[in-house]
């Protein structure tokens, strides 16, 4: 018999607690806080056909993505992101609903990239997407959503909000007749950083005044929108009024949260090729990768065939952003918490059932993990479970189940009392000291 490789593939990785457990929490807070602001839960499939995704995915992605043919011959993939998933079921099932539509999902995604820190070729993301509001506020409306998460993780004061506008470039390009192919391969240059190709771009289109411009703009007013609207006073109107739409929203947010570390880069691009207009990400300072990102993509939707619907919202990276938590040296209880582990230890097998009912008390309090062991040689198991970390062992013998009672014992301190199921009801587990 040939032996089976025990290691996962690369890119991919068995994930146990606390990491997995923490990806849980994660998700969880994120979901809650959704629900809270009136977005519901949508589940999309993993498996999609690939001119879903081909259609605006972006170069990169599309070379990233995993690709074949089913049984049945159809060209499929693995979802690279949700977004695009998102606007098929709208069209499916979604497009007579009053607008604006509010759906959130957490989703695992694959992409065929190089692993590296914090990049797997199989990750989880949590995001919300609002069809239907054309205004800015829209924007606003998910950036205040992402940031009400980073707050409730307690690392709002550890990131900062790199926000641009992809409408300045759409408008710019166009008024100068470049192409849409020739606009998404610049401005997927200009999300990997790479300018000085960008420029030389444009200049291989045969636009050697707009290379100047956009050398101009990167150079003297990146992070500046007054001085970039005086180095494109002359390009038009629709252009100003790109950078006045950034300005307001700037100002929005600036004006909800005065802790926010907000950077405006006017270079800045996304990968992603369906973005019209606002753009943004989350980065931590020292930390390779961005750990979330969104915008606003308007013709998404008349892309697959439908009416137009403006759209936008964000994805975050779970893993990114349990892993920039680790480097940052943030452990903060919400997420990392562990819960207050009891063994429930029945001294003979015909006490089962009322050692269930036990544990199903202990179960249903909050943050408690109750499990069932069964022996009669306490000595010897009380060790070994304080060793595996378990914090109380409730005891349950046969004079204890004739009686409605159970010995719980803290582990740590060797001291024991004997309650009735009605008291262990009623027992605040958390004003108790199990550590």
């Amino acid at each position: 018999m040939s032996k089976v490789p025990l290691e996962p593939l690369r890119g991919f990785r068995d994930i146990l607690p606390p990491e997995s457990e923490a990806l849980r929490r994660l998700a969880e807070i994120f979901a809650r806080i959704a629900r809270s602001y009136g977005y519901g839960e949508v589940k999309p499939p993993t498996l999609e056909r690939f001119q879903l995704f081909a259609v605006k995915s972006g170069e990169e992605i599309r070379r990233s993505m995993y690709v074949f043919r089913d049984k049945a011959g159809r060209e499929v993939a693995l979802r690279p992101e949700a977004t695009a998933s998102i606007a098929r079921i709208y069209l499916r099932l979604l497009r007579g609903q009053p607008k604006p539509v509010r759906l959130y999902y957490v989703v695992n995604c694959f992409r065929y990239e190089e692993p590296q820190r914090a990049r797997y070729r199989e990750f989880w993301q949590a995001g919300v997407e609002l069809l239907g509001e054309p205004s800015i506020l829209g924007d606003f409306e998910v950036i205040k959503l992402l940031l009400k998460f980073y707050e409730s993780i307690d690392m709002l004061d550890h990131i900062v909000l790199k926000i641009g506008n992809t409408r300045l470039y759409r408008r710019l390009f166009a008024k100068h007749g470049i192409s849409e192919e020739i606009q998404d391969h610049i401005l997927h240059l200009m999300d990997k950083g790479m300018y000085k190709e960008a420029l030389e771009a444009l200049m291989g289109a045969e636009h050697p005044g707009l290379a100047s411009i956009l050398e101009e703009l990167w150079s003297n007013a990146r992070d500046d929108i007054d001085a970039a609207k005086n180095i494109l006073s002359k390009s038009g109107e629709e252009i100003i009024e790109s950078l006045e739409e950034l300005k307001k929203l700037v100002d929005m947010l600036k004006g909800y949260n005065s802790r926010l570390n907000l950077e405006i880069d006017l270079a800045f691009a996304r990968g992603l090729a369906y973005y019209t207009g606002t753009i943004f990400e989350v980065k931590v300072p020292g930390f390779p990768v961005s750990i979330a990102g969104g915008g606003r993509y308007d013709n998404l939707i008349e892309l697959y065939g439908g009416e137009k619907v403006p759209g936008t919202g964000f994805a975050i990276g779970l893993d990114r952003t349990l892993a920039a938590m680790e480097s940052s040296g943030l452990r903060p209880r919400i997420i990392y918490q562990e819960p207050v582990r009891i063994a429930v230890i029945v001294l003979d097998e015909s006490l089962a059932p009322y050692a269930a009912k036990v544990q199903d008390i202990l179960a249903s309090k909050d943050n408690v993990s109750a499990a069932l062991y069964t022996g009669s040689k306490l000595q010897k198991m009380l060790p070994r479970l304080a060793k595996q970390g378990y914090h109380y062992a409730a005891i349950v013998g046969k004079q204890e189940a004739r009686e409605g009672k159970l010995v719980l014992r803290d582990l740590a301190k060797r001291e024991q009392r004997v309650l009735t199921l009605e008291e262990l009801r009623e027992l605040n587990l958390t004003e108790l000291e199990f550590r």
